[in-house]
């Protein structure tokens, strides 16, 4: 089976296209494998957006192909990475690491949970 072979990387990058036209956040606690969603998260540098540095992906995509652009139009999705600093296997040396990424935020805790609910209720107003 394809998907039993398939890296942490490859399932975060078929995730996030599943969503299209939505705002992704992905939390994962290996740095290697953030850094490998930066293959399909093209290769210019992503936008800071209310203090978080995040990832315009274009809608216009077919097998596998996605294209990226820099503006944000209604039919593009946005990616934020997100090292959590609270996870047992992440070392201060990948925190560094992390920080001085421009595709990566790394957050505490607290932070991504504000974060992800606030992001719920408002969505959850909106229907």
């Amino acid at each position: 089976n394809s998907e039993e072979d398939e890296t942490h990387s490859e399932m975060i990058e078929r995730i996030v296209h599943d969503f299209d036209n939505r705002n992704v956040y992905v939390a994962h606690s290996s740095l290697e494998v953030l850094k490998g969603c930066k293959s399909f998260l093209g290769d210019d540098a992503p936008i800071l957006s209310q203090g978080l540095r995040k990832c315009i992906l274009s809608s216009q995509s077919s097998n596998n192909n996605y294209d990226d652009t820099t503006s944000s139009s209604p039919s593009s999705s946005s990616v934020t990475l997100f090292l959590p600093e609270w996870a047992d296997n992440v070392h201060p040396s990948e925190e560094n690491d992390g920080e001085m990424d421009p595709w990566l935020n790394v957050a505490r805790e607290e932070e991504f949970l504000e974060l992800v609910s606030a992001r719920i209720v408002v969505e959850s107003s909106m229907v």
